[in-house]
């Protein structure tokens, strides 16, 4: 594995958190209006002005969906590659891969 694409691979896990990060904060943060707006209250692209009381079904799967993308952030900034091994010699010494 060369230089650029370990430096190409840390570059796309970074976006991928933060990308993931975000979209976690944007439905934690609308499983919140859902949870204290009444359902009469909401913009008309988020519910129905003629329903009353909360949308109890809709905030949990924003706030479950939150939660998901938020452990999908972490483990994207906590995957660690492993490293590539070192190429094991044959029996007669030569590298693997290689004839003399």
């Amino acid at each position: 594995m060369s230089a650029v694409s370990s430096g190409s691979s840390s570059s796309n896990r970074k976006i991928i958190t933060i990308v993931c990060a975000i979209v976690a904060v944007l439905f934690i943060i609308l499983g919140l209006i859902y949870a204290i707006e009444p359902a009469k209250s909401l913009p008309s692209i988020l519910g129905h002005k003629n329903s009353s009381g909360h949308h109890a079904l809709r905030m949990s799967a924003s706030f479950i969906i939150g939660v998901v993308f938020a452990a999908g952030a972490w483990v994207a900034k906590a995957y660690k590659p492993k490293a590539p091994q070192a190429p094991t010699n044959t029996p007669d010494g030569t590298p693997v891969g290689r004839q003399s």
